[in-house]
């Protein structure tokens, strides 16, 4: 690690190169983020929960 400091413009262009876009400048959080996609993700956690509960009970 190098001890200077990165201008604004460094770590613009490392985050371009990275593929991560931080333009979007209205603050909304990116699709994966979303309420409706982590309750999605969760219902599907749960339910494999409990899916392998009953297969190690049965």
């Amino acid at each position: 690690m190098s001890d200077h400091l990165q201008t604004e413009e460094e770590i613009r262009e490392e985050m371009e190169e990275l593929g991560v876009s931080n333009s979007g400048g209205d603050g909304a959080p990116d699709v994966m983020m979303s309420g409706p996609m982590i309750r999605a993700i969760v219902i599907i956690l749960v339910f494999l929960l409990v899916a392998g509960a009953l297969l190690l009970v049965f």
